[in-house]
């Protein structure tokens, strides 16, 4: 068999690879805050497929947003959606009048308080709740449903140093 052929067939192989990681997931982001602890560390690679509707959010994704107001992508859990009302207590989450499981929050702490989560935006937080800066502290605590880039579908195992 020609040699021509086989380059010619990974290469192929190579390119359709490439267009799948692209489709479902797309993004690749390192983690640069510790934020996200105990689920995420900093210097951990994270996939994310990206958004193509906003139907596909769920609450408890981790996202990829893009903030405005810090002017770079972040990764948060979305804690409520359009139409959602939250509050915030030393006890954790509650979304429509209903405390929220979270096991992954090892310590809740930081700002508490009430919001309505208007049309079109959405609210997000950080797991490690005292270090996290977030809805909760931004001027513009609601993120526009656009400004969410991808949800993230994986992660590497270990993180690199980020000291």
């Amino acid at each position: 068999m020609d040699t021509t052929w086989l380059w010619l067939g990974a290469l192929a192989a190579a390119a359709l690879a490439a267009l799948g990681f692209r489709r479902y997931a797309g993004l690749v982001i390192r983690v640069h805050s510790r934020s996200m602890l105990p689920t995420l560390r900093a210097g951990q690679l994270l996939f994310a497929r990206p958004l193509r509707d906003p139907g596909q959010l769920r609450h408890g994704d981790i996202v990829v947003l893009q903030s405005e107001e810090l002017n770079e992508r972040i990764i948060k859990r979305l804690a409520g959606l359009p139409g959602d009302r939250l509050a915030i207590d030393a006890q954790g989450l509650q979304r429509n009048g209903q405390r929220v499981d979270e096991p992954h929050v090892a310590h809740h702490g930081g700002r508490t308080g009430r919001w309505q989560v208007p049309s079109g935006h959405c609210f997000v937080l950080g797991d490690n709740r005292a270090a996290s800066s977030d809805s909760r502290s931004w001027q513009a605590p609601y993120v526009p449903l656009h400004a969410i880039v991808g949800i993230v579908r994986g992660r590497s195992a270990v993180g690199l140093r980020n000291d």
